[in-house]
């Protein structure tokens, strides 16, 4: 009975200091993955979704998922919970994460419940979880940050659209990208897709948009001339603060 008793105070002691330490912020990953390790991480609460059946046959490269049809190593904020070293897929087409449980389970890929992922990270790219936002755009779900710069936040929404194909006597199908960029602004969201819409939150910054505004690069990679664009921009919030300050 002893045992049995110092067993069950381990096992509490253990329980409770993963949910303090679960609040503190992703700057130890390395302390994380080895408690996950000694817990086993699938008795965690990320083991915690739907299963997960591909419906769609691809037959190239035009597949649904971000960047990678392979499972990817990256982080997840999830329940609560920080995860680090997590094999996940982001689903495009629709805006589901996926995580790679094993083919040692009855269900090797789990849908992880949208509601409980806060953000998650797949290499260096950053994402976060929209649940509803205010305002004329009703955002939500997983957007990557591409810049974050006060007073300016730039959030991408990657997304792939489908389409059917038939090839001789295979049906298969290809996904093309239709993503959509947003900017958070003074607490509200709004779309931007070509100059007039920034031209319309900010009529007194004509001169700068004029400038810096370069279609050319924005045709050829819109996720590097909205980033450089919106860091500039930011920039002159800032060099505005400085002077009202002095």
């Amino acid at each position: 009975m002893k045992t049995n008793t110092i067993i069950y105070l381990l096992l509490f002691t253990m329980i409770s200091f993963k949910s303090m330490v679960g609040q503190i912020t992703q700057k130890e990953p390395d302390f994380y993955n080895w408690f996950d390790d000694k817990v086993n991480r699938f008795n965690t609460g990320l083991f915690n979704g739907l299963e997960y059946i591909e419906q769609y046959r691809t037959i190239n490269n035009r597949y649904k998922f971000f960047k990678s049809s392979e499972f990817q190593t990256g982080s997840i904020v999830y329940d609560g919970q920080f995860y680090d070293k997590v094999l996940l897929k982001y689903d495009l087409n629709t805006d589901e994460l996926l995580f790679n449980v094993g083919y040692n389970y009855p269900y090797p890929t789990l849908i992880l419940f949208k509601s409980k992922v806060k953000s998650f990270k797949l290499g260096e790219n950053d994402f976060v979880h929209i649940a509803r936002s205010e305002g004329s755009n009703q955002m939500t779900g997983f957007y990557e940050l591409l810049l974050v710069r006060e007073p300016i936040t730039l959030l991408k929404k990657n997304k792939k659209k489908r389409f059917k194909r038939i090839k001789g006597n295979t049906v298969y199908f290809e996904f093309g990208h239709e993503d959509e960029y947003f900017i958070k602004f003074q607490g509200k969201y709004h779309e931007i897709r070509t100059k007039k819409d920034i031209n319309r939150l900010w009529p007194d910054k004509k001169e700068f948009i004029n400038d810096y505004f370069n279609p050319v690069l924005k045709k050829h990679n819109q996720d590097t001339f909205w980033s450089s664009f919106f860091y500039k921009l930011a920039d002159t919030f800032i060099s505005e603060k400085v002077r009202e300050d002095l």
